[in-house]
């Protein structure tokens, strides 16, 4: 459970308050502005609050020194970017809390590679991988060190439609042993995949909970501006067009 409580950010966030369940994928979404990555980079630690705290379990966030901080979470900005000439397996590496015997890290890597079912690109150049695949990769390097907390920024926006499914679907693989938090625009794909969501609006919580309780027709026209077709039995949204009078 992560619990926020009274937190704000000047010019940015303004009096949040939220209970964030565990193992769950939770989706962060709001319009351009509205302060989604600036929560998120919150919660990771990265941006100091103005007021307010910021509960892991039973810890106060600000009181993790860095090494019990990288224990809690993983944060994955967007569009990391990696500019050294690293293989695949190199970059995966990276996100190793600490050195390890060849043979273990080797090991780790292999189960990791498993589970994104990227064993074929460990030897491969990431500069030459495609989008989707080094999307693959990157989440693989956040989840190898096995934190309980997956902070991850737009990590769909610039993929094509097929690597933007995978992508949420690992996620939504991983939340029986972690809690996932995500940014994210595509109001489908945030509406089939994501347990809960949390809906920004101008800095404030607009509204919280389960998604098909938060994603409804007021919320959207309040918080996009836009008009679309619901389907709660089969978690579809579609037909999406703007309000005129937004």
């Amino acid at each position: 459970m992560i619990s926020i409580q009274n937190l704000s950010l000047n010019y940015c966030l303004k009096d949040i308050n939220l209970q964030i369940p565990s193992h769950k994928l939770i989706g962060i979404m709001g319009a351009n502005g509205a302060g989604k990555s600036t929560l998120l980079k919150a919660i990771a630690g990265i941006l100091p609050l103005t007021t307010g705290q910021i509960w892991l379990e039973n810890c106060k966030l600000s009181a993790l020194n860095p090494k019990q901080k990288s224990e809690q979470l993983a944060y994955l900005a967007q569009n990391t970017q990696i500019h050294w000439d690293l293989t695949s397996y190199d970059v995966i590496a990276l996100g190793l809390p600490a050195p390890l015997k060849k043979s273990e890290e080797q090991q780790k890597i292999q189960q990791v590679a498993e589970k994104f079912s990227i064993q074929h690109l460990l030897n491969h150049p990431f500069q030459q991988l495609s989008g989707g695949e080094k999307a693959r990769v990157q989440l693989a390097r956040c989840c190898i060190k096995q934190s309980p907390l997956l902070l991850v920024d737009e990590p769909i926006a610039t993929l094509d439609p097929y690597y933007q499914i995978d992508i949420m679907q690992q996620l939504k693989s991983l939340t029986p042993a972690q809690t996932c938090i995500v940014v994210i625009h595509h109001l489908d794909l945030a509406y089939r995949f994501c347990d809960e969501v949390i809906l920004l609006n101008n800095g404030k919580v607009l509204a919280s909970g389960k998604t098909e309780q938060v994603l409804t027709a007021e919320n959207l026209a309040e918080a996009f501006g836009i008009q679309a077709q619901i389907d709660i039995e089969q978690r579809h949204i579609s037909k999406i067009e703007k309000l005129n009078s937004h």
